[in-house]
């Protein structure tokens, strides 16, 4: 079984460290996209042209990346730990064993289904032989 040691220092930040940084992240951005405005204005007092259009779409585009910046947070794959008990993929040494215990798994499940199938023949077989027909065809 292929086991993952992690060391208190390959720990990912602890969430309230995380959403500082995200919010920091989102501060800085939203300056930006201030400061996109004054130059927009700026722009449009000072030369009267179209050029002050670009600062403007800049500045409409930054909160959805802003947003998404944020949400997606500062973690990679490599940081994430799985917790206590959780199921963990390993590698088998007889490459035949997963294939072994899928058709374990099968079979189990077909035996199931046929347990279920004589269950319910039988009930039905019961029913035939001593069953209450007066319910099934109302009153005569």
């Amino acid at each position: 079984m292929k086991s993952t040691h992690t060391s208190i220092t390959t720990l990912p930040d602890s969430p309230e460290l995380d959403r500082a940084h995200r919010l920091s992240r989102y501060v800085w951005q939203m300056a930006i996209r201030v400061v996109l405005f004054v130059v927009a204005v700026l722009v449009y007092s000072i030369w009267h042209s179209w050029i002050a259009v670009v600062p403007i779409v800049l500045a409409a585009v930054i909160p959805w990346v802003a947003v998404i910046v944020a949400n997606a947070g500062s973690r990679t794959e490599s940081d994430m730990i799985s917790p206590a008990g959780a199921m963990q993929l390993y590698d088998a040494v007889d490459p035949g064993l997963r294939e072994q215990q899928e058709e374990d798994r099968t079979q189990a499940y077909r035996d199931e289904q046929d347990r279920l199938r004589q269950q319910a023949q039988h009930a039905q077989d019961e029913w035939q032989r001593n069953g209450d027909r007066s319910k099934m065809w109302g009153h005569r």
